[in-house]
């Protein structure tokens, strides 16, 4: 991607851990080789695209991508890995050491145009539906896909409704921003409904709230945490590329 998607997986294949790094670019988004086998993997869908685990797909840990403001309003308890690690490479930047040089550190944003040159050029197809550098929530549940773009309308409600025959609901961080998809059935078979009260998203049949992580945190509901949906913040050009039969909500049925 051009720097807006982190894709989290489990590395591990037949008992022990994988370890990539970069090894170039296909339909629009980075690839990854792994030290043991030398497959090629795909970062977006962790699945194998060449080598002795072609086909082989890892499996999907949730992963949110949020700012460290509204991570720290939710976890006021947070620790941050010290930067002096006792290592060092490349050169320092205003007081960071990092691999290239300063102008690593410019402010961009995420969803930001502009994925011409190798990334457009290695797309199979381009889907027009969106502008290419929308960011979307991508859900996907069991043979359905489904893009939430993040800048949507603003309503009374979090994004909700049923995908692959899961009700989901997109959760929302301390700032508002879309987070990731959560199933919104109880282990008890009640399915929640979700709305925004003072500020925070609350469930209509107990009043209690939520977390972006998918945590009750007030409410009849303390402790209880929802089931993640396999969902990840994108761009529509990467996430059709490989969603290509992907709907748009609210559009779709």
């Amino acid at each position: 991607m051009v720097c807006s998607s982190g894709v989290g997986f489990d590395p591990v294949v037949d008992g022990e851990p994988l370890r990539f790094s970069a090894a170039g670019v296909y339909n629009g988004v980075f690839t990854m080789w792994d030290d043991r086998t030398g497959s090629v993997w795909s970062s977006l869908d962790g699945r194998a695209l060449a080598g002795d685990l072609a086909g082989l797909a890892l499996a999907p840990r949730a992963l949110q991508t949020v700012t460290w403001e509204a991570w720290l309003a939710e976890h006021p308890e947070t620790t941050v890995l010290d930067a002096d690690t006792g290592f060092a490479y490349g050169e320092t930047c205003a007081g960071l050491t990092i691999l290239s040089n300063c102008r690593a550190l410019r402010v961009t944003s995420l969803g930001r145009e502009g994925f011409s040159g190798f990334f457009g050029d290695s797309l199979a197809d381009v889907d027009t539906r969106l502008p290419a550098a929308t960011l979307v929530i991508g859900v996907r549940a069991g043979d359905e896909a489904r893009a939430f773009p993040v800048d949507a309308p603003r309503e009374a409600a979090p994004s909700q409704s049923i995908v692959g025959g899961v009700p989901i609901v997109i959760l929302e961080d301390a700032a508002g921003a879309p987070s990731l998809a959560y199933h919104r059935a109880l282990t008890d078979g009640r399915v929640l409904d979700f709305v925004r009260r003072d500020g925070r998203v609350v469930d209509v049949q107990t009043g209690s709230a939520w977390r972006s992580d998918g945590v009750a945190t007030d409410g009849p509901l303390r402790g209880v945490r929802l089931t993640w949906v396999t969902s990840l913040l994108s761009e529509w050009y990467g996430w059709v590329a490989f969603n290509p039969g992907s709907t748009i909500h609210p559009d779709a049925p």
